[in-house]
């Protein structure tokens, strides 16, 4: 059976690391247990990256919460489809900041133009499997 995946992109006025941002990650990793979803959120300098993963419901139903969250604003989907396994099998939510690693260095080191949607949004996905791998 195919899983679902969205990657998308939102700002934030939520600092990283502080209370607030515990409180989100912590609540997203509840819900997405419930609901079988997997995936890794990036947080910096004002942005979410986050790819999540799983049924296609459930998924359309946290797609949706989000777009209606004031914490996300501008929210623009990077990339959704379907794919044969899940690429963050192990995480209910991974997570990372810059202090972690820089998802800007990274794009800014790849020669990908962020207009060339796909192009770019396998870039964020490979910044997030590397900063997967290393936690």
């Amino acid at each position: 059976m195919p899983i679902s995946f969205v990657l998308y992109r939102s700002e934030t006025r939520m600092p990283p690391n502080s209370e607030a941002s515990r409180q989100l990650l912590e609540t997203a990793r509840r819900v997405n247990a419930e609901l079988d979803l997997t995936g890794f959120l990036h947080h910096e300098d004002g942005f979410f990256y986050q790819w999540l993963e799983g049924a296609a419901e459930p998924l359309a139903m946290i797609c949706a919460r989000m777009e209606r969250d004031p914490r996300h604003t501008n929210l623009t989907y990077l990339w959704r489809g379907t794919q044969d396994r899940r690429q963050f099998g192990g995480w209910r939510m991974g997570y990372s900041t810059s202090s972690d690693s820089s998802l800007l260095t990274w794009l800014a080191n790849d020669p990908v133009a962020q207009r060339e949607t796909r192009a770019y949004a396998n870039t964020i996905l490979s910044f997030l499997q590397h900063r997967n791998a290393g936690l």
